[in-house]
């Protein structure tokens, strides 16, 4: 049985697999959550980051939740721990060693070895040549971290994507940043390892709305080469959530729109979203596969794999959750409550796990 959690713009919904049917619980109201992993070591350990309320952590699979991170106690003087910013935008799990990373807004980033109970920052990312020209478009006042991915090929390596402006890497555990290699993508929204592919990093990027042969970027030595493999994404290059098959490094999936405008806007006469998912299969072109699915009105889609399963992709945004069996090659919907508020909120993450 599966376990799905979903983000949406003023809550968490859990949606856990029956027999029968699917139980959904909301959790984490009005905190705005932005991103969830589940530590594989112990799947009742799961951390939630939300866009201005923190870092919250559950310890029973998600039944309960508690704040963690804090910088300091009200009645204490600042002692320069925890997590500076209450923004949180990024998280991601070492599978090794359950070291647990943590992104934010403006960019800082910061690890845990101890489960959340202390943080540490990752200072040096800080004095890169490139951040003077960090900036998030939205927002040209700041930027953030959008994507962290542990390296499998090197246990103190750590692969950084920074949005818009960069993409980072270190080798030493954080003593040393490489910055912004040569042609590396400067707008990934999604940046992805395998444990069947070490070293090799994988990119659905926002930069294909410039210039659609930049939308899909892969490196096969932590980041510090970069190929680019955008062929068949032309009518919708601006790429932004991506999954990939746990035991088929070469089969990908990506959500995709025309622009960013069509992807995350509000409907209105001038922007109709739309947004699609394509599949790519070792070097073939990238396809199109949206059989079934809803295009039209559209949020840009998440997308999520169950690590102890094969051959099936989820995708969820505001029409609801979706799964596709590939050697059926079309999606279905998987049939939950969904309320029609859900329909104007754009999805921030979808997780999937076994229960």
């Amino acid at each position: 049985m599966k376990k799905f959690f979903l983000g949406l713009e003023d809550e968490l919904l859990m949606v856990t697999e029956t027999r029968n049917d699917h139980d959904s619980t909301s959790h984490l109201k009005g905190t705005q959550p932005t991103d969830l992993v589940v530590n594989h070591q112990n799947r009742n350990q799961i951390f939630c980051g939300t866009y201005g309320n923190g870092l919250w952590k559950s310890e029973d699979g998600g039944e309960s939740w508690f704040a963690i991170g804090q910088v300091n106690n009200y009645h204490e003087p600042n002692k320069g721990k925890g997590i500076k910013s209450a923004y949180i935008t990024s998280l991601a799990i070492d599978d090794t060693d359950g070291t647990l990373y943590v992104g934010t807004e403006p960019s800082e980033l910061y690890y845990s070895q101890d489960g959340g109970l202390t943080f540490t920052e990752f200072k040096a990312i800080q004095n890169l040549p490139s951040k003077p020209f960090w900036q998030f478009p939205p927002r040209p006042y700041t930027n953030h971290v959008q994507s962290i991915a542990p390296s499998y090929s090197n246990n103190k390596g750590l692969n950084v994507a920074i949005e818009f402006g960069a993409f980072i890497y270190t080798t030493d555990f954080g003593q040393t940043w490489n910055d912004r290699p040569f042609l590396s993508p400067k707008d990934t929204h999604t940046l992805l390892a395998h444990s069947l592919a070490p070293g090799r990093l994988y990119a659905a990027c926002g930069d294909g709305f410039l210039d659609s042969s930049s939308a899909y970027a892969e490196s096969e030595n932590d980041g510090k080469v970069w190929k680019y493999m955008s062929k068949g994404l032309e009518a919708h290059p601006y790429l932004y959530s991506m999954a990939i098959d746990p035991e088929n490094p070469d089969d990908r999936f990506v959500s995709a729109s025309e622009s960013p405008m069509k992807a995350h806007f509000k409907d209105d006469e001038k922007h109709k979203r739309y947004s699609t998912i394509y599949r790519k299969i070792d070097e073939e072109p990238w396809k199109e596969i949206s059989e079934n699915l809803p295009v039209n009105g559209s949020f840009i889609y998440e997308l999520a794999t169950d690590i102890t399963e094969s051959g099936v992709v989820y995708a969820f945004n505001n029409h609801g959750l979706f799964r596709l069996k590939i050697e059926n090659y079309k999606w279905e919907r998987i049939e939950i409550e969904w309320k029609e508020k859900y329909m104007t909120q754009h999805p921030s993450f979808l997780v999937v796990t076994s229960v």
